[in-house]
């Protein structure tokens, strides 16, 4: 029990009703074709796969235990009447998320059904309870197979017409037809993740008591009249005892608002008598604008956020609801340009670049996706690299209350899309309504969250009718199911509901311009308008010449492969012979052709080192996979940026948002996540932590070896008086000498913009009787690095890098003398983190540091150049628990050099071995 429910003795006393949470132990049954395959005992919430499987992630277990998605799960409890007053007029069982389909029964007396996994359920079950000796009644809930269920559904709907796609592709390894359910769409496999097709009770089981009131649902509208004072609605939805005109129900709503000097409260009388089980009412407090600070995004401003507490009072009962809430104003600016829409976001008045990623489910199986600690250190890795905006992509779900209350508090802005992905969908008057209903509880749910900025309709299925990708053509009825589902139902309702917020169909989309002309775009990858998903496996992803100019980009990315660490708790195969050809490796890889696609990129840049030790050739593949990953987004990312605030010839330009594919995964596998399933950050979110960074200098080389400098700043004032130092760093000698070709001195920084501060020739960088004898030669021996500083030589961006060619093209150095020396932070003391000082005799480029086993720290930098001979970096593991000696026994360091290195020369650790 998380609660108590308190029993009415005395009709005049009053009664504080907590929640009463049948969580506790449930017997759980799986039969397979009417054969029992197993029975075992869990708590709510759970799910078949993770409850009869020890570790769904092993090996093949996802195909393994396949068969488990056709089964029927029987969850069973008791409800005990000694605790309960079942003389209650009213009792409700609260179902907060069933997966999926669900027959509940009490006393073997059917209750009700459930059909989509993304809604509440409830039902008055007074009349289906017994007051018996034992005390005891029988809870059933009859969950049927989502794969069943999809499959019939399919075949009921063809028999009209096919809704597409047929199934995924084979690389998937996964199930059919989920889109004709309401199911978690990712379940059924995607290029990402597994199919785990899972049945269960995946969020709280209530049992509620209703002697006259209680409140079920709670909604927030916050809001700004004439650019002034503030309003707060809020609106509660009740549910009522029996009442009439002779037994009527007097309540009073309070509302409080607490900052940090006063109190602002109101409150409204209501009396119910009309013999309604449920109400809607709702209650607005006036809050000046001087009496609150305003919520800004992560990098713009701190996140202020106010105690409202909601109160409800009758003769019997008390409720109290808490939240904490922001204020701000939001708006998604489509405005006329020469060519096109703007499309970007403008908080409390000010344009926001937005600088982020995507979200994919936390868990592939959803019982398990409420981890608090995971969930903090997930969107705290994305504040740490001054991410400022998460979409929530619409093949998911919609995440815990947890989730958003600590993007919240960190300042994380959440593009919200609806549950519908890469797909066309049914609209049967049946599925609509469950969709309207979904969208309804949703809404009410999640925009009471200051952090949630937009609403989109799906992900990708305007693309999807636009590109053909699953044959429907030109096709009418699928256009009219198109505008049926995201126009006619889930756009009205949102709006109606929440007028707070913007609304796109789909993403990527024209945004505003579809609007106006038939909602299904010509062209929804359009740079002129609205959002786009660029993915680039063809063209070297280094070239900053290859990607487009649009006005949003919400996804783009690279796979990569995670740290073999992450690999060695889940493969069967001994380690020492996983290898990027392995049949492991190949079940992992869910996109079609994904291995020989990343191997293609990887090769554009590196030669792949081969030798006798296989699994340091592995080592070396993901290492080199990382790095590919991270400087093809980082280039990308930077590409964006640049064109914040200009156009070219044909309009494209004023970007104004990269969201990368993606932050997290849900299991051990060649993805885009730049964080693993354990939590270690890749090479990719290191760098993330420069690319959006608040100010950066980037470089824009093009064919004709023009080298163009961007400074780009997030800053709301400009800085002025700065300075941007060019250095050419040869890499192939030892001491790592250096020659400084250019100054620019007295640079202001505009505020809030991209600024072009020159074109220069890049062999006027490279000298070349210092570089090499001829350019071709220079572009292989020197590396170009950006400097900006501000008046008083600090360092203001993360220093940047031209690489003149291919690293393949360079003169690496190797059997490189390398030392580092591990000591204390702060003090004599593990509190502070450790203090890594690296010395090299040679450049190193990509220097990664690796500790395996320990998942939580962060490094202060991975995956950079030392390019002076030396460097330091800075380790902070809270809560700690690593001592110095064992950091220093465990650190690994690998370069770029090291891996074609025949000699293979360990550096030195040692703890303060360096004067």
């Amino acid at each position: 029990m998380k609660g108590i429910i308190g029993i009415l003795l005395v009709m005049s006393c009053i009664v504080d009703f907590g929640e009463n949470y049948l969580n506790n132990i449930w017997h759980v049954t799986l039969y397979q074709n009417n054969t029992l395959y197993s029975a075992f005992e869990t708590e709510i919430p759970a799910g078949t796969y993770t409850s009869a499987v020890q570790n769904i992630f092993w090996d093949t277990n996802d195909v393994k235990y396949r068969f488990i998605g056709n089964c029927t799960a029987h969850f069973s409890t008791e409800i005990s009447t000694e605790t309960l007053p079942i003389s209650s007029p009213r009792i409700l069982l609260i179902f907060h998320g069933i997966d999926t389909f669900a027959t509940i029964k009490i006393n073997d007396q059917e209750i009700g059904k459930t059909s989509n996994m993304f809604t509440r359920y409830s039902f008055d079950i007074e009349d289906y309870l017994m007051n018996n000796e034992s005390n005891k009644n029988l809870l059933n809930v009859t969950i049927d197979s989502a794969v069943k269920v999809a499959e019939s559904a399919y075949n009921n709907q063809s028999k009209n017409y096919i809704v597409y796609p047929k199934c995924v592709p084979d690389a998937y390894n996964g199930e059919c037809h989920v889109n004709h359910i309401r199911k978690m769409q990712a379940s059924f496999s995607w290029d990402w993740g597994p199919a785990i097709p899972s049945s269960g009770i995946w969020r709280d089981v209530e049992i509620i008591p209703i002697n006259d009131v209680y409140i079920m649902d709670y909604t927030l509208d916050v809001y700004q009249v004439n650019n002034k004072d503030w309003k707060v609605n809020v609106t509660v939805l009740l549910e009522l005892a029996p009442n009439s005109p002779s037994n009527p129900i007097s309540s009073t709503l309070q509302v409080a608002l607490k900052n940090s000097k006063t109190t602002i409260n109101k409150s409204k009388n209501f009396i119910f008598n009309n013999g309604d089980k449920r109400r809607i009412i709702s209650i607005t407090l006036d809050v000046p604008e001087r009496a609150v600070l305003r919520w800004w995004p992560n990098g713009f401003g701190e996140q202020h956020l106010y105690k409202l507490t909601i109160n409800m009072d009758t003769e019997q009962t008390h409720i109290e609801k808490i939240k904490r809430i922001g204020f701000r104003t939001v708006e998604l600016v489509q405005e006329p340009l020469e060519n096109g829409l703007s499309f970007y976001f403008r908080i409390n008045g000010v344009p926001i670049f937005a600088k982020g990623s995507n979200v994919i489910p936390i868990h592939i199986a959803p019982e398990k996706s409420t981890n608090y600690i995971y969930l903090k250190n997930l969107l705290w890795s994305a504040k740490e690299a001054h991410m400022n905006m998460l979409r929530v992509w619409g093949g998911g779900v919609y995440e815990s209350e947890d989730f958003y209350d600590i993007a919240d508090a960190l300042g994380i802005m959440i593009w919200q899309d609806f549950m519908f992905a890469c797909a066309m969908y049914p609209t049967t008057s049946d599925f609509l309504d469950s969709v309207r209903e979904e969208v309804v509880q949703n809404v009410w749910r999640l925009k009471s969250h200051t952090s949630v900025v937009l609403w989109a309709g799906n992900n990708e299925n305007e693309a999807a009718l636009y590109g053909n990708w699953y044959g429907t053509g030109k096709d009418q009825i699928y256009r009219d199911d198109y505008i049926k589902l995201y126009v006619n139902v889930i756009k009205p309702e949102v709006e109606r509901l929440d007028r707070t917020r913007p609304f796109v169909v789909s993403s990527p989309s024209n945004g505003q311009w579809a609007n106006d002309n038939g909602w299904i775009g010509t062209d929804p990858y359009s740079s002129l308008y609205g959002d786009i998903h660029y993915y680039n496996y063809i063209n070297d992803g280094w070239n900053i010449n290859n990607y487009p100019r649009p006005r949003f980009s919400s996804e783009y990315g690279v796979q990569s492969l995670p740290s073999i660490h992450t690999f060695e708790s889940v493969a069967k195969i001994p380690i020492e012979d996983l290898s990027k050809d392995s049949k492991f490796i190949k079940h992992r890889q869910h996109l079609p052709d994904g291995n020989m696609l990343m191997e293609m990129m990887i090769k554009k840049n590196f030669n792949i080192p081969t030798s006798s030790n296989s699994y340091r050739d592995f080592e070396n593949y993901i290492y080199l996979s990382q790095i590919n990953q991270a400087q093809s987004v980082k280039v990308q990312t930077e590409s964006y940026r640049q064109a914040r605030s200009s156009f070219n010839d044909i309009g494209e330009g004023f970007t104004m948002g990269a969201l990368y594919w993606q932050l997290n995964d849900v299991w051990q596998a060649p993805t885009w996540s730049s964080i693993d399933i354990d939590g270690r950050w890749k090479i990719l979110h290191n760098y993330a932590k420069n690319f959006f960074a608040p100010i950066i200098i980037s470089p824009r080389l093009l064919p004709t070896n023009d080298l163009t400098i961007f400074i780009i700043s997030d800053e709301l004032t400009p800085r002025l008086n700065c300075t941007v130092q060019i250095n050419v760093h040869k890499i192939y000698m030892e001491n790592n000498p250096k020659f400084v070709t250019q100054f620019y001195r007295n640079i202001s920084v505009p505020a809030n913009a991209a600024h072009e501060l020159t074109t220069i020739k890049l062999n006027d960088i490279i000298e070349i009787d210092t570089c090499g004898d001829s350019f071709n030669e220079a572009k292989k021996k020197c590396i170009v690095e950006l400097i900006l500083e501000d008046s008083s030589g600090e360092i203001i961006a993360p220093p940047n890098y031209v690489y003149p060619t291919s690293p393949k093209n360079m003169n690496l150095p190797s059997d490189c003398n390398v030392i580092a020396s591990v000591g204390y932070a702060h003090g004599n003391n593990t509190s502070g983190g450790y203090r890594i000082d690296l010395e090299s005799s040679c450049t190193l480029l990509f220097v990664w540091l690796d500790l395996p086993g320990y998942v939580v720290g962060r490094f202060s930098d991975n995956g950079f150049h030392i390019l002076n001979g030396s460097k330091t970096i800075h380790f902070d593991n809270s809560p700690f628990d690593i001592n110095i000696q064992a950091f220093t026994r465990k650190l690994n360091i690998i370069t770029l050099g090291d891996i074609y290195s025949t000699t293979q020369r360990s550096p030195v650790i040692c703890i303060d071995c360096l004067d």
